[in-house]
């Protein structure tokens, strides 16, 4: 009877545990952009193609940040600019280099803090020795 009784109480417990851990597989990822980074001046590839876990209302800098490369920036959210990624800084490259990135395959026409992104999107940033004819 104490062994049924036993029975009786594990099984609701066992199968609520189990439903838990679906849920919670199923929502880890509100956006799942693609993202890659790039040096144009070396064409090395320093993060390969890839999506990457994010949650909703994530911005481009948001997928930056989640290819784990060491990033250096200046101010905060909207206003984030990139001034180095993986050791590699603007103006390296002469007085022109920088860091851009192009969204969906234009450049980036927002900052990296203010550019919201869907799993749809595909993200690359990209070193270049002349960051300003990227944008022409």
């Amino acid at each position: 009877m104490k062994r049924l009784l036993l029975l009786g109480l594990l099984v609701p417990m066992l199968t609520a545990c189990a439903g838990t851990g679906t849920e919670e597989a199923s929502d880890g990822c509100a956006v799942e952009p693609t993202i890659s980074v790039y040096n144009a001046a070396t064409e090395e590839t320093l993060f390969h193609e890839k999506s990457v876990c994010l949650d909703e209302g994530a911005t481009v800098m948001d997928a930056l940040k989640a290819t784990e490369l060491e990033i250096e920036s200046v101010g905060d959210g909207e206003m984030t600019y990139v001034t180095g990624i993986d050791g590699i800084e603007e103006k390296s490259e002469g007085q022109s280099s920088g860091w851009v990135y192009a969204f969906n395959g234009r450049p980036g026409d927002e900052g990296a803090g203010a550019k919201e992104v869907e799993s749809t999107d595909i993200i690359q940033w990209r070193f270049e020795e002349d960051a300003i004819s990227f944008f022409e």
